[in-house]
């Protein structure tokens, strides 16, 4: 997949996805292609804004020096693994959940699923994070974001699965909760690590 197609689809389920997942639902693309070269991209964007941010939030306390590239390579490649981890649990919990309650489902749907429900959380992460003074949209914005993300879903769901309108409320609800305190535990978890990589850190990455 070039980048440019990247670009054009993490575009059109951002701000069209009530189209989007239609075309979404019927394209196949492999897990492999769906992780690699649609995931890949902009998990890694995300990861580099991150790390930009934390760039200009860490260097008047270390300087330039080995301390902050290693912060700096640390928060990188952590922030790739995370996102990877979480997708890849969300797949597997989500393909389990469903068949029990009665809805059939493939892992390459759960995973299309997913995957395309939390791009636009990568685009705003890199956003976000990009610089510290960023960082007061989070605040203001997340309430909005979190709503925006449910219209995403909700389109998702409907598109991808056949479900009753009673078990798509209660599926999406759960599950949304679910992907969101997982987001929160993932930053807290990393806080934790990077203090331990170098103690001090967590206050500057939070």
């Amino acid at each position: 997949m070039k980048l440019i197609e990247v670009i054009s689809r993490v575009i059109k389920i951002s701000l069209l996805p009530s189209m989007q997942w239609k075309v979404i639902r019927d394209q196949q693309d492999s897990n492999k292609m769906l992780l690699w070269e649609y995931g890949f991209p902009i998990i890694l964007f995300s990861a580099i804004g991150r790390s930009i941010g934390l760039f200009f939030t860490i260097k008047p306390v270390l300087g330039f020096s080995w301390e902050l590239v290693s912060v700096l390579f640390f928060n990188l490649i952590s922030w790739v693994a995370i996102p990877y981890l979480l997708l890849i649990s969300a797949t597997f919990l989500i393909s389990i959940t469903l068949p029990r309650i009665g809805i059939e489902t493939s892992l390459n749907r759960t995973l299309k699923l997913v995957l395309y429900t939390f791009t636009p959380l990568f685009v705003v992460t890199f956003l976000v994070y990009l610089h510290p003074l960023m960082r007061i949209m989070i605040p203001l914005g997340l309430y909005i974001f979190i709503a925006y993300t449910l219209y995403i879903y909700w389109y998702g769901v409907q598109e991808l699965f056949q479900i009753s309108l009673e078990k798509k409320i209660g599926f999406i609800v759960v599950t949304i909760c679910i992907a969101f305190g997982a987001i929160f535990i993932a930053q807290h978890i990393y806080a934790q690590l990077i203090d331990w990589f170098l103690p001090g850190m967590a206050a500057y990455v939070k």
